[in-house]
């Protein structure tokens, strides 16, 4: 999943009635309780981001900068 796709899923999860939006949150949870181990591919992706973001390749974004960023796409 690329990261457009992401942004345009969480996208429409913020437009989701409350009700849904609870009920999302509370299975995304439950999922992370579950949390299979990670395959090698997976855990070379996260040690790769983590990298770049501590040698500032790339700036992670804050909640407010992630709200912006969804609402100018769904604008």
């Amino acid at each position: 999943m690329n990261m457009s796709t992401v942004t345009e899923l969480i996208s429409d999860a913020l437009d989701l009635p409350r009700t849904d939006r609870t009920y999302l949150t509370k299975k995304l949870l439950e999922s992370l309780d579950e949390m299979e181990e990670l395959s090698a591919e997976e855990q070379v992706t996260i040690e790769r981001r983590s990298r770049e973001l501590r040698e500032g390749v790339v700036k992670g974004l804050s909640l407010d900068e992630l709200k912006e960023v969804v609402s100018h796409k769904t604008a």
